[in-house]
C-alpha cells in the first residue's frame, strides 16, 4: 500500500482560492510489487480547488505507448479518504492583541467547535499556543477524545503567555516540523498520513525571530497544503498572509465573523481530503522495462502522470487489493 506524508496549515479569513491549471495532477507515491501489480497514489486539483469525484471513466492508461484494453489488464482506481489517518495541529495565538481585545474566549469556542468537527471526520487532533516566544507549546497531543480537547482548549487563559509579542513566523516553521516527525513516510506502510497544520492569529508577526521569507520558502518547498485563517480589520494589508495560505486564505473582520466562516473552513478540509486517488493496475507486460501514463480528463481538459518500473519479475497471479473504503 502507498503512505502519503501532507501537511496543511490554517490560519483566520476569507477564502481567496489560488489559480492553476485544471486539471492539475500531482503524483504522491508509488509502489510496483511482483508479479505485477503498479499502484500510483496522486491528488487532482482544479484551478486551486480540489477535485473529489473523479471516476474510472474519466481516466486512460497508456502502457509502454500502448492504451490498455479492460480485456487485456485489470485495473481499479479508488478514493483514498477511508484509508487516511488524519493529523490535526491547531495552534492558537495568545499574543497581547488577542488577551487585551478579549478575543481569547471567543476563538476559544470556536476552536472547540472547529476541532470537533474534525473529530467526527475522524482525525486525530492536536493543540499548542503560541506568542512571542521562541517556541510553541502543546496544550494537548493528539487524540480523538473530544472531552480531552474541549477541555483543554477551555483550560486556555493569558497566564500561558510567555512573550506578548507575535512569533508567527516561527510557529508556521515549529508547527511543520512537529508534524514532519509526526508523519513518517513509508511506502510500506497500510495508511496513507495527512497532517493538518491549522494556525489561528490575529496579525503579522512581530516579533521577527523568524523573518517571513523563510516561512513562507519552507511552506513552498514542502508538500503541505497550505491554508490561512486570520482575523484582521479590512484595512490591514494581508499580503504576508495570503503568502503563508498559498492553498487558501480566509479572513474574518471582526470577532462576530469568526464562526461564519467555520463551515467554510471545515468544508475545504473535508474536500482536501477526498482528493486523493489511488490507481491499482495489474500489469500484463513482460518487457525488460517500460512505464504507465495515466491520463485523467475534466473539464474538457487533461492532465497526467506517470510512473516508470522493470517488469523482468512480472508474471502470472497478479491480484488488486482489497477495497479498504
Amino acid at each position: 500500500m502507498l503512505r502519503l506524508a501532507l501537511f496543511l496549515l490554517v490560519v483566520v479569513s476569507s477564502l481567496a482560492g489560488c489559480a492553476g491549471p485544471c486539471p492539475n495532477l500531482t503524483k504522491l507515491d508509488e509502489s510496483v510489487t511482483p508479479p505485477g501489480l503498479v499502484q500510483i497514489l496522486f491528488s487532482v486539483q482544479c484551478s486551486g480547488e480540489p477535485v473529489t469525484a473523479v471516476e474510472e471513466s474519466d481516466l486512460t492508461l497508456t502502457e509502454g505507448g500502448t492504451d490498455v484494453s479492460g480485456s487485456e489488464a485489470q485495473w481499479r482506481l479508488d478514493p483514498v479518504s477511508a484509508a487516511l489517518e488524519t493529523y490535526t495541529l491547531l495552534l492558537m495565538d495568545v499574543s497581547d492583541s488577542i488577551i487585551d481585545q478579549g478575543t481569547l474566549e471567543t476563538a476559544q469556542q470556536v476552536a472547540i467547535d472547529f476541532s470537533q468537527s474534525l473529530l467526527e471526520q475522524g482525525q486525530q487532533v492536536s493543540v499548542a499556543i503560541f506568542d512571542g516566544d521562541a517556541n510553541i507549546r502543546t496544550v494537548i497531543d493528539f487524540t480523538t477524545n473530544a472531552d480531552d480537547i474541549e477541555d483543554a482548549i477551555n483550560n486556555i487563559d493569558a497566564g500561558d503567555q510567555l512573550d506578548g509579542s507575535t512569533n508567527l513566523n516561527g510557529a508556521v516553521l515549529s508547527g511543520l516540523e512537529v508534524l514532519d516527525s509526526k508523519v513518517n513516510e513509508d511506502v510500506e506502510a497500510e495508511l496513507v498520513s495527512v497532517a493538518n497544520l491549522v494556525v489561528f492569529t490575529d496579525g503579522l508577526d512581530r516579533a521577527g525571530r523568524e523573518t517571513h521569507g523563510k516561512a513562507v520558502n519552507a511552506v513552498e518547498g514542502s508538500n503541505h497544503e497550505v491554508f490561512v485563517l486570520a482575523l484582521i480589520d479590512e484595512e490591514v494589508e494581508a499580503q504576508e498572509l495570503e503568502e503563508l495560505g498559498e492553498d487558501g486564505f480566509f479572513r474574518a473582520d471582526d470577532v462576530a465573523a469568526l464562526t461564519d466562516t467555520f463551515d467554510e473552513l471545515i468544508s475545504r478540509l473535508v474536500a482536501e481530503v477526498n482528493k486523493y486517488y489511488r490507481l491499482s493496475y495489474c500489469s500484463p507486460l513482460r518487457n525488460p522495462r517500460t512505464n504507465l501514463k495515466v491520463k485523467v480528463t475534466w473539464e474538457g481538459s487533461a492532465s497526467t502522470v506517470k510512473v516508470a518500473y522493470p517488469t523482468e519479475d512480472f508474471g502470472p497471479g497478479c491480484a488488486l487489493p482489497s477495497r479498504s473504503n
